[in-house]
């Protein structure tokens, strides 16, 4: 049950750090019928679950559009965890995606609330830039999970294999002070975010440098 809620946890959170790129295709998903798999590992590249979406419909160019897709969340063995697939719905306009938090309510999990700041990234970003922070909240009943990101900077460019299919990916790498229920925990996270998709890979580190979990999408169709 641990596992499953912090798979949840992270699905929410992801959410609302989705990015967009102005004037760009953004990076998100902008292609109907799109389909990936997301394996969460721990730091030892052991499997503890999976999450799936699919892309049931795109209406406008993807940088003015309304996208609609379904997801799931599934255990290691692909078994899935949810009565049905939840419907989700996110905006683009001029590039930058937006998302409702309230649209989450009561479908990861009965009384949860999410609320919190986007990530942008600028038009003009370029390796070395800096970027401004965010703070995101997740609730739960009496339990809440704070992760506020600072230190936010565009550390490289990268080409990310998955299953035969290329992705060209930008990296961002930041600092994660996570507060769940009064406790604190600072990370370190490194995301490579592809165009058309969103969170390719993400690496969190605790802050002696170890590394603690990963998301990466495992499989892909339709891009």
């Amino acid at each position: 049950m641990k596992t499953h809620l912090k798979t949840l946890l992270l699905i929410a959170i992801s959410l609302m750090a989705t990015v967009g790129l102005n004037a760009q295709e953004p990076f998100f998903f902008t292609k109907n019928g799109l389909k990936i798999t997301l394996a969460e590992k721990d730091g030892k590249g052991k499997i503890n679950g999976y999450t799936q979406s699919t892309v049931v419909s795109v209406e406008g160019e993807p940088s003015n559009c309304t996208v609609v897709y379904k997801m799931m969340v599934m255990d290691n063995k692909k078994k899935p965890l949810l009565n049905e697939e939840m419907d989700m719905k996110i905006y683009i306009k001029d590039g930058v995606v937006t998302f409702d938090p309230t649209s989450l309510a009561g479908k990861l999990m009965e009384g949860m609330t999410v609320s919190g700041d986007n990530l942008i990234l600028p038009a003009d970003v370029a390796v070395g830039d800096v970027l401004k922070d965010y703070t995101i909240t997740v609730s739960i009943g009496a339990m809440k999970t704070t992760t506020a990101n600072s230190d936010i900077k565009v550390t490289g460019e990268e080409t990310l294999d998955i299953g035969g299919t290329a992705i060209d990916c930008l990296i961002v790498e930041s600092t994660v002070l996570a507060k769940v229920i009064g406790i604190k925990q600072q990370m370190k996270q490194k995301i490579w975010y592809g165009r058309g998709i969103g969170p390719v890979k993400t690496e969190t580190y605790n802050k002696k440098g170890k590394l603690m979990s990963v998301q990466e999408i495992v499989e892909i169709e339709g891009f």
